[in-house]
């Protein structure tokens, strides 16, 4: 299925240093079970740690691992490629935060979810509606302490997303003129952009469910703030239009690193194509090499 952009998604990459190494992942290939044994047995650091490993059998080296009594850190990056059906724009299906991963309802995301279950061990993948929409990425905005959807929200889709989250994420509707909350607000866990024309009932709604401190700004002169930005608690990816001046002013109010990027070969939607926590992102399918050195330098992926 193909999403139509919120925005314009032209212009030109701003040139950018290639990476030395950027690994990331294609779901739609995956089909060995044990595909972290076979990169991991082939890695300088294995070898360093465990002997030569490259002959071992998975089960041989699980065992050689368990009786060396060494935890190897993964080296490789946490940020991956993937697609909902075959969009690219997984930013309008999945929200997704530190403490949950809401996913859109329907069997084009099934095996997505199956991935990002292993992905995410610690945390609940919960498919879902909201108004009966599947692009919940643009419908809602979330963190680890709360989830706020709009007010056309059903009754059924509210319990059960109440059911499924953790006890300590609040769910609270939201009435606005503005109902995109996606579009119009970004957070992570300490801090919200917010867009200047929000209600200022909203915003505290804002503020008090997701405790957070709210800024009302603009990126690149634009309102969505929401879809030109998205942020963990360790940094940010924004409009490739941003100037300097303004990346250091946004970066010195919200206390964060802020990159301008793109995401898919070029939009600057970049929320369209990407999502993020503090140790993973998921980005379209187009993103290249380049706009994952981006993403990778803006959002510090920690490890597991």
């Amino acid at each position: 299925m193909s999403v139509e952009p919120v925005v314009e998604q032209s212009g030109e990459l701003e040139q950018q240093t290639e990476p030395e190494v950027v690994a990331t992942r294609n779901y739609t290939s995956i089909a060995e079970k044990d595909a972290w044994w076979y990169i991991a047995r082939f890695s300088k650091d294995y070898k360093y740690c465990y002997g030569n490993t490259q002959d071992l059998s998975a089960q041989a080296f699980r065992t050689r691992r368990a009786q060396s009594g060494y935890v190897w850190e993964k080296k490789w990056t946490q940020a991956l490629r993937t697609s909902i059906g075959n969009s690219d724009d997984v930013g309008a299906f999945l929200n997704l935060t530190n403490a949950y991963l809401l996913v859109c309802d329907g069997e084009e995301s099934n095996n997505f979810c199956k991935v990002a279950q292993d992905d995410l061990p610690d945390i609940p993948v919960v498919k879902t509606s909201l108004a009966g929409c599947r692009v919940i990425g643009r419908m809602c905005v979330g963190n680890k302490n709360g989830l706020i959807v709009p007010e056309t929200t059903s009754d059924v889709e509210l319990q059960h997303l109440k059911r499924e989250l953790p006890d300590s994420v609040e769910v609270r509707t939201l009435e606005d003129r503005l109902s995109a909350l996606g579009n119009v607000i970004v957070c992570n866990d300490h801090v919200a952009l917010v867009h200047p024309d929000l209600d200022k009932e909203s915003e505290e709604i804002v503020a008090d469910t997701l405790k957070v401190e709210v800024f009302r700004h603009v990126i690149a002169s634009n309102s969505l703030v929401g879809s030109y930005c998205v942020m963990n608690n360790n940094g940010g990816l924004v409009h490739i239009d941003a100037s300097k001046t303004e990346l250091e002013d946004l970066s010195s109010l919200l206390q964060l690193q802020l990159v301008a990027g793109t995401v898919n070969g070029g939009n600057k939607t970049v929320a369209s194509g990407l999502v993020v926590n503090d140790c993973i992102a998921y980005a379209g399918m187009k993103t290249t090499a380049k706009e994952f050195a981006s993403i990778e330098t803006a959002l510090q992926l920690k490890i597991h």
